[in-house]
């Protein structure tokens, strides 16, 4: 257990000091910043579609975060010879390659917290610039009932955002499982194309299905394919469930904590998918890795 916390250590190392990382979670905040004060023209539901369009922004960020310390991680120490000098200090290359992923998920996370802590604080000034005239006069008036409404209403929108941010994390944790395996035959530059190939037929699978009910001989057998390998990402997406509600979740006894609940309940069944498509992925990785020689 030593040898593999090194190795995700290293990595997680590795990929926080690398420049690119800085410069995409940097893009992912203005890009957040930047569309906070742009009006969306949805008749008092900006914040709704802020919310849906800040998810896709932190997951396009988060995934080429994820991807690229994913990617990098035994490709390029295959490459620069090194994988063979840290293999031979009775470093199992299951341990190489799962400590590989663990430091790429770490620094995937890190970049999760920094987009989701700007992300949930943009969501809480948004509300306020969303404000009718009404709600904004009883605000700046002072009357208290409405300011700890409009208050509670901040906050809750803004917490709708955490599970959100969960999913993100989940399907990048996906990705990166399949770019690592892929690392272990395949370059960086290809082990990335692949994985956002995979991303793109991930949420292409409703019809993908429909091509395989559908058509018949060489399209049927390679959607059919695809199914088998890709994973179906359409799991990590409730954007319309998060952005619509307004949920209570610290009043226990209020409709809204029901409503809390039911989407943590959804956010664990897709735990435990994005857990069981990992460790599938990790260990068909490890079986290539093996053999693979790095002499």
């Amino acid at each position: 257990m030593r040898a593999l916390a090194g190795i995700a250590l290293n990595t997680f190392r590795e990929a926080v000091r690398q420049p690119f990382g800085y410069l995409l979670v940097g893009a992912g905040c203005a890009a957040l910043l930047v569309t906070l004060r742009l009006p969306l023209f949805t008749f008092y539901n900006d914040t709704d579609m802020y919310k849906e369009l800040g998810l896709s922004f932190s997951l396009l960020f988060v995934l080429l975060v994820g991807l690229l310390a994913a990617a990098t991680g035994v490709a390029r120490e295959v490459e620069d010879r090194t994988a063979q000098t840290i293999l031979a200090k009775s470093l199992g290359r299951w341990q190489f390659v799962l400590g590989k992923y663990l430091g790429a998920m770490g620094a995937a996370g890190l970049a999760t917290l920094a987009l989701g802590v700007v992300f949930a604080a943009a969501v809480y000034y948004r509300v306020e610039l969303d404000a009718s005239v009404l709600e904004e006069a009883f605000t700046r008036g002072g009357v208290g009932r409405h300011v700890e409404a409009f208050q509670a209403r901040q906050l809750n929108q803004a917490l709708t955002v955490v599970p959100g941010v969960v999913l993100v994390f989940l399907q990048v944790g996906v990705l990166s499982a399949l770019a690592t395996a892929l690392s272990t035959r395949f370059s960086v530059a290809a082990s990335v194309a692949l994985s956002l190939a995979a991303f793109v037929a991930g949420h292409l699978t409703v019809f993908l299905e429909g091509a395989v009910r559908t058509a018949g001989g060489f399209v049927s057998g390679l959607a059919q394919a695809v199914l088998a390998v890709v994973p179906f990402l359409e799991v990590f997406q409730i954007n319309e469930k998060l952005s619509r509600s307004i949920l209570t979740p610290l009043d226990a006894g209020s409709p809204g904590a029901a409503a809390w609940a039911a989407v943590w309940t959804y956010v664990g069944w897709s735990a435990a998918y994005a857990m069981a498509y990992a460790g599938v992925a990790i260990a068909v990785g490890v079986l290539l890795f093996r053999r693979r020689s790095i002499s």
